[in-house]
């Protein structure tokens, strides 16, 4: 018999609803043997690099594996993971997103918003990160289809993602990750397939210049 798993609770969850959509759900997690403070710092530079598929979504760069001690500080509104905006976060706790708006075309005429939230939970000895996905869209059987492909899309994605922030913080926490001065001049948030469906914006706020 399987034993039950104790989510934590997520933000996005208390968001209001988008009236004549269907709400759908996704949700990925792993273990971690780091602290917490260990895991956020990856959070944080997710704003730099995605730390999954990086010939995908980051030009074939290499996400940093070292701590960016030039990395501005984490503030509301700050572009994360190519095409969304911070509206909430807790340092060492969690970071709560939305979709870049308006959302753009053709995938307008699937989805009509979308919220992501990494979070950290410690569980006894345990630290568990969690990523939630909330997406609103029509009720169509075409947005039901473009779901589905989304949905598996994010999964082989974020799963890369969450294995990696394991790896690093797991390093870090024993004290083999170094710290290094990151060349934000060529920082490109036009980086990769992510941002080219989703954002798309060359001015897109809070970008980091």
């Amino acid at each position: 018999m399987r034993k039950s798993l104790s989510k934590p609770r997520f933000l996005i969850d208390e968001l209001p609803d988008i009236s004549n959509t269907d709400c759908r759900e996704l949700i990925r997690r792993i273990e971690i043997h780091a602290e917490p403070s260990d895991i956020f710092v990856w959070l944080k530079q997710l704003r730099i690099a995605p730390y999954s598929y990086d010939f995908l979504d980051n030009r074939c760069n290499k996400s940093p594996d070292y701590i960016i001690e030039n990395l501005p500080p984490l503030k509301v509104n700050t572009h994360y993971l190519l095409a969304f905006h911070i509206i909430e976060f807790v340092e060492n706790s969690f970071i709560v997103c939305r979709f870049c708006e308006p959302i753009n075309p053709p995938v307008n005429l699937y989805m009509k918003g979308l919220f992501i939230e990494y979070r950290i939970a410690e569980q006894g000895i345990k630290t568990k990160l969690w990523c939630k996905i909330k997406c609103y869209i029509n009720r169509d059987i075409s947005s039901k289809g473009f779901f589905h492909i989304f949905s598996v899309a994010n999964k082989i994605m974020v799963t890369r993602q969450l294995k990696n922030i394991k790896k690093l913080s797991e390093l870090l926490r024993v004290g083999k990750v170094e710290t290094k001065i990151h060349d934000l001049k060529n920082y490109y948030f036009k980086s990769g397939i992510h941002w080219w469906v989703f954002c798309r914006r060359h001015n897109c706020k809070g970008l980091i210049t």
